[in-house]
């Protein structure tokens, strides 16, 4: 039987990535790439960026690169900033900036830049581990939640280069029992968030 729900917030694409300083658990950047396909802000994308201030002589903690401001809004307001990976990391303080931004799939390596006159940024996911739907019903966002569906695909590179010079960060991975890989570093494809949910609700 088919199940209908709204309203939906956004529908697209939303891969992640965590790089740390080699052999440590010193993260030096956090990723959040939102490429919109239907939104009540519309369509755009959206490169969340946080990096470590004291490797980054030309972007401090980072940037919010997008060519839909207002999407770019909504989604670090209702969404990322509750994301576990930015738990301890404060990035409605980050700067937006007007960007070019594109990205490629060929099936092997997911490549995303972002431009604007100063700065360009290219990043990469490499080496596709595995492919599985994750069904997160209320994820907690804040005060509101919302139901959340997307295909998670870790991956066992990711790369970060800023204006040509690549960071100095790694990707760390790990298998289960069963053989599943995870990782720091991700692709998320079909993924939609329906909400907000009344958060009263979701703790029922």
């Amino acid at each position: 039987m088919s199940e209908i729900k709204r309203p939906v917030l956004f529908s697209g694409e939303n891969p992640g990535m965590t790089l740390y300083a080699p052999g440590t658990e010193q993260p030096v950047a956090v990723v959040s790439y939102w490429h919109c396909t239907d939104s009540p802000c519309g369509i755009g994308h959206a490169l969340v960026l946080w990096l470590d201030p004291n490797l980054s002589e030309d972007m401090g903690q980072g940037c919010i690169f997008t060519d839909n401001p207002e999407l770019a809004q909504m989604l670090v307001k209702n969404l990322t900033q509750h994301f576990p990976e930015f738990k301890d990391i404060s990035i409605e303080t980050l700067a937006y900036a007007n960007a070019y931004c594109e990205h490629t799939f060929d099936g092997t390596c997911y490549r995303v830049l972002c431009r604007t006159p100063e700065t360009q940024v290219e990043i990469e996911w490499v080496e596709v581990l595995d492919r599985k739907q994750v069904v997160w019903p209320q994820f907690p966002a804040g005060q509101a939640a919302y139901d959340l569906t997307t295909v998670i695909c870790p991956c066992r590179v990711g790369y970060l280069q800023i204006n040509g010079k690549l960071l100095a960060g790694e990707v760390k991975t790990s298998q289960m029992n069963d053989g599943a890989f995870s990782s720091t570093a991700f692709l998320a494809f079909a993924e939609t968030w329906i909400g907000p949910l009344d958060a009263k609700k979701s703790e029922v």
